[in-house]
């Protein structure tokens, strides 16, 4: 690979990420920790990013918000894994709360049609469900979002507080082991918040892309997350730190 393509994955790496490893990009590269370095040092002095200790961050520290159209063409493989670990716990007569993540979304599109409630703010997911005859939809409202593709504010927030929600399928930007899960958009960390405290149980969707890292918004603690579901690409190391705060976590193979 020529230096100016890995140099172009990088940035593509720090729009998803924020930040990122000398040691994970010179392994994900398939070259050396000093390679990398000079691709760091070079983009650097370009003003493409900024060096830090061990690597380096975006212009802004921070991820790219991405739209859910561009989000639902990353990772769909593990997001489908993720997705058929979870179509036997949907059940007639329960009520199921839906994010606006596309890994949610992957559940969604497997769902059966039977007699059961769904309660979300996403736009996709009541695009979808409209289809099926049997199953109870409600939107919870508010002013939409175009980029996120989902229904915010207040409303939203108010609708959810009428019902009695059974199961929470929610997914985040990021999972860490001490903080827990986060998200890049203020008013989607307050929706998944408000689901985390009222459902009964809590199902964190999350690919092993998404582990180990940070976002923005910190919307709910390992010990409030009934479950998390990741792939098979996840360190065994990080399962164990999650498994230690007494959460159950299943893999996706």
């Amino acid at each position: 690979m020529l230096a100016v393509e890995r140099q172009q994955k990088i940035l593509a790496l720090l729009e998803e990420r924020g930040t990122v490893r000398t040691i994970d990009l010179a392994e994900e590269f398939a070259v050396t920790d000093e390679t990398i370095r000079r691709d760091l040092q070079s983009m650097d002095e370009s003003g493409q990013l900024t060096r830090t200790h061990g690597g380096a961050t975006s212009l802004s520290g921070r991820p790219k918000l991405q739209s859910f159209t561009e989000r639902r063409s990353l990772n769909v493989d593990k997001k489908k894994a993720i997705a058929q670990v979870l179509i036997d716990q949907i059940q007639p007569g329960r009520t199921y709360a839906f994010d606006s993540s596309t890994t949610a979304f992957a559940l969604v599109s497997i769902l059966p049609d039977l007699p059961y409630r769904i309660v979300t703010n996403a736009y996709a997911v009541i695009d979808h469900m409209v289809r099926l005859e049997n199953v109870e939809l409600v939107s919870t409202g508010g002013r939409y979002d175009q980029k996120t593709q989902t229904f915010i504010g207040g409303d939203s927030q108010q609708a959810l507080r009428r019902y009695q929600i059974h199961t929470a399928f929610i997914s985040c930007i990021g999972l860490d082991a001490q903080r827990g899960a986060s998200e890049g958009f203020e008013q989607q960390a307050l929706f998944k918040e408000n689901l985390v405290q009222i459902a009964e149980q809590v199902v964190l969707l999350v690919d092993s892309t998404k582990l180990d890292k940070q976002s923005e918004y910190f919307f709910a603690e390992i010990k409030n997350l009934s479950m998390i579901v990741t792939d098979s690409g996840a360190s065994p190391e990080f399962v164990k730190q999650l498994h230690d705060k007494g959460c159950t976590v299943r893999i996706a193979e």
